[in-house]
């Protein structure tokens, strides 16, 4: 239980009081980027010092002032650092950004940076951030997006990365990118909504009915949906003509991306 908090006078960083410890939030909009990271973005240390039902009065620069229940002040002073990362990320400074980590060398630093580049797309500065903390598989996973043909595809998985499943499905619908909707939805076990996508946009019903038979089957269930039992009636699973269906999305997809970027040709 948090019983007091403050918000730092300049940037976006919050301190609180949590029953015995004094707690700092490096960069609170974490929670809503990658929540897996946030215990890396805080600072704490014990309050017990402060006797009981302390209260924050103010948070300056890298300064908290707490009042005692007797009515004393006193001062803990933070890392100066975090609000100069802010300052750096604000502006679009990357470089500086990086180059601050890399001179203060703490988990903190890196952690509070990985999350402020996802939060801003800029995933070459996440890709650096997540490794310096040991996040290979994010590493690994922005590696992909950017490998990705076109520009909504990575926008749809840059959003999907930081949690924005609804905002990633809208951008890959709006592109025409229909199937992918259906795949984020299916790779999500949304199965719900990826039939509902197939159905609106009569196409790969089949391929989300083979798909979730093949989620049932590996869980030893049988399929209970009515809306699935509706549409899987009378309807035969081809593996091989799902796959070729797959096949010609993707094909379609680079040649869509080959389209929109001719190669220049210099004579």
């Amino acid at each position: 239980m948090v019983h007091t908090l403050a918000w730092n006078d300049t940037c976006n960083i919050l301190c609180g009081l949590q029953d015995t410890r004094f707690i700092v939030w490096y960069y609170p909009n974490t929670v809503y980027v990658d929540r897996d990271i946030l215990p890396k973005t805080l600072y704490e240390r014990d309050a017990s010092e402060f006797s009981k039902n302390p209260r924050i009065v103010s948070f300056v620069g890298n300064q908290v002032t707490i009042r005692r229940a007797d009515g004393s002040l006193v001062h803990i002073s933070i890392s100066p650092y975090p609000a100069i990362l802010h300052e750096y990320v604000s502006s679009s400074k990357w470089e500086d950004a990086v180059r601050l980590c890399r001179f203060v060398k703490e988990q903190t630093m890196w952690a509070c940076l990985a999350a402020m580049a996802v939060a801003n797309r800029d995933m070459t500065t996440a890709e650096i951030a997540y490794a310096a903390i040991g996040e290979i598989d994010k590493v690994q996973y922005i590696n992909s997006i950017k490998s990705l043909p076109s520009k909504e595809s990575k926008m749809a998985h840059i959003l999907l990365f930081s949690g924005n499943i609804q905002e990633a499905e809208i951008v890959l619908l709006q592109a025409g990118l229909v199937y992918q909707a259906i795949q984020i939805n299916i790779n999500l076990y949304n199965w719900e909504r990826a039939l509902e996508l197939a159905v609106k946009y009569k196409t790969h019903v089949d391929t989300v009915l083979a798909y979730r038979q093949k989620f049932l089957e590996t869980f030893g269930k049988q399929e209970t949906n009515k809306r699935y039992l509706h549409y899987a009636e009378g309807l035969q699973i081809d593996w091989e003509k799902i796959k070729a269906k797959i096949e010609m999305e993707i094909q379609k997809k680079e040649s869509n991306h080959q389209a929109a970027n001719p190669a220049r040709v210099w004579v």
